[in-house]
C-alpha cells in the first residue's frame, strides 16, 4: 500500500511539472479510465501447479480489472501524446492451506497515437504505441510468514484507439491492444518472471481545458 501511494505521489508531481509544457503543444487534458487486462504469468502459474499438487487449491492468475489516470495533449488534429498510471491488481489464494499470492504492480506508460483523417470531427480512430515502466510490489504469504515479491523493468504496448466527442471539452475514449511486460522477480531462485504481457482494453473519459477544447 505504501509503495502504491509513493508511486501515485510521484506521478502527481510529474504531471504538475509537465502540464504547462504539454499545454503549449496543443489541446491539453486529463483522462480517467477503467481497464480489463489478461496476463501470461507462465512462471507463476507453473509454481501454482506445483503447490496445488502438494495440496493447495490456488486458482491460476490470468486476468484482472483495473483503472488509472492519465494526461494527454494534441500536437495537431492527427497526433496525440499521452502518459498514464495504471495499478495492476492480481491476487490468488488457497483456502486449503491459507496461502496467498499477491502480484500487484504499477504501470507507468507513455504513448504516441496517430489518428486517421475523419469526415466526422466528433469521431476519431487511430493506432498507437509506446513504452512503459513496471514496478512489482507483491508478496507470497503462508502461515509461516510473508515473502516479498518485488521487481521492476520496461515494457511496451500497441493498440487501436478511438475518441468520441460528447460536448466541447468532454469525450469518451476507448482502446484495445497488447502489452509486453515480463518483469524478473528480485532474488528469486531459480530465476522467475512476473509476466504482465497480454490483451489490454480500456474505456475512459477525457476532459480538456476550456480554452483548448476541440
Amino acid at each position: 500500500m505504501l509503495k502504491s501511494r509513493t508511486c501515485l505521489v510521484a506521478l502527481s508531481m510529474v504531471l504538475v511539472a509537465v502540464a504547462p509544457t504539454l499545454a503549449l503543444a496543443g489541446s491539453f487534458g486529463a483522462e480517467v479510465f477503467g481497464s480489463f487486462n489478461s496476463y501470461s504469468m507462465q512462471d507463476v502459474n507453473d509454481a501454482i501447479d506445483q503447490l496445488n499438487t502438494a495440496g493447495s487449491n490456488f486458482d491460476k492468475v490470468s486476468n484482472g480489472i483495473s483503472g488509472g489516470l492519465g494526461v494527454r495533449t494534441w500536437a495537431n488534429s492527427n497526433w496525440m501524446f499521452s502518459a498514464s498510471w495504471e495499478p495492476l491488481f492480481l491476487e490468488t489464494k488457497s483456502d486449503a492451506t491459507s496461502e496467498k499470492w499477491n502480484l500487484d504492480a504499477n504501470a507507468f506508460t507513455v504513448n504516441g497515437t496517430y489518428f486517421f483523417p475523419s469526415k466526422k470531427p466528433t469521431s476519431k480512430y487511430g493506432i498507437g504505441a509506446g513504452v512503459g515502466y513496471y514496478s512489482l510490489g507483491g508478496e507470497f504469504s503462508d502461515p509461516s510468514g510473508t515473502t516479498k515479491v518485488e521487481g521492476s523493468g520496461p515494457g511496451f504496448q500497441f493498440s487501436g484507439v478511438g475518441e468520441w466527442t460528447m460536448s466541447p471539452g468532454f469525450a469518451v475514449t476507448g482502446s484495445a491492444g497488447y502489452r509486453v511486460a515480463s518483469i524478473e522477480v528480485d532474488q528469486s531462485n531459480p530465476k522467475s518472471n512476473a509476466d504482465y504481457s497480454g490483451f489490454t482494453g480500456r474505456l475512459g473519459l477525457a476532459f480538456y481545458l476550456p480554452q483548448s477544447s476541440k
